[in-house]
């Protein structure tokens, strides 16, 4: 920043001192402003921008505080032409591709903690339990995909060992029910 500041304070007074030399009046504001654009826009004037952007002290007495930010950004999603901006960057799948990456982890750390909070698990439950929802998980059930997925879940349990188990016992046992049932009855 200092840098900057000694640059322009030499630049304003060797104008100064040009028109020392003359008999004429010192420069307007106007006429000083564009002696120094005119500076900057040379070669000398680029180069020496450069290398005031290369400084990191300068860099960071540039940069944005947080506030600022803050505000600019509340302010560009609020006004309709910063909304629309947002519609048509949401429309672009790369940009959005990209948002949803780096949104991924807070979003799935937001969700995890709404699902402990007792609050959101009611409102949960109440959408679940609407007859809409209800109307929706029945229509799904009937869905030919969903019934191949039950046949294919079914198959797979009645071929574990446990089940297997499970099942001849049940079957062992209703028969001695039966025989003793039989039993009686005679």
């Amino acid at each position: 920043m200092a840098k900057i500041l000694s640059f322009l304070m030499c630049a304003v007074m060797l104008f100064n001192l040009a028109g020392c030399g003359s008999q004429q009046s010192q420069p307007s504001y106007e006429e000083n402003k564009k002696m120094v654009l005119d500076l900057l826009k040379t070669d000398d004037g680029k180069k020496a921008m450069r290398d005031l952007l290369k400084d990191n002290e300068f860099r960071q007495a540039i940069v944005l505080d947080e506030p600022t930010i803050h505000k600019t950004i509340v302010q560009t999603l609020t006004t309709e032409q910063g909304q629309k901006l947002w519609r048509q960057l949401m429309n672009d799948p790369d940009f959005s591709e990209q948002l949803a990456k780096t949104m991924e982890s807070d979003n799935e750390r937001l969700l995890k903690r709404m699902m402990k909070d007792p609050g959101y698990q009611g409102m949960m439950m109440d959408i679940l339990k609407t007859p809409e929802m209800q109307q929706q998980y029945l229509d799904l059930m009937k869905t030919k995909p969903f019934r191949q997925q039950l046949d294919k879940s079914i198959g797979e349990l009645m071929a574990t060992p446990l089940f297997k188990k499970q099942l001849a016992d049940a079957i062992v046992e209703t028969l001695k029910k039966e025989q003793e049932k039989s039993e009686d009855d005679s």
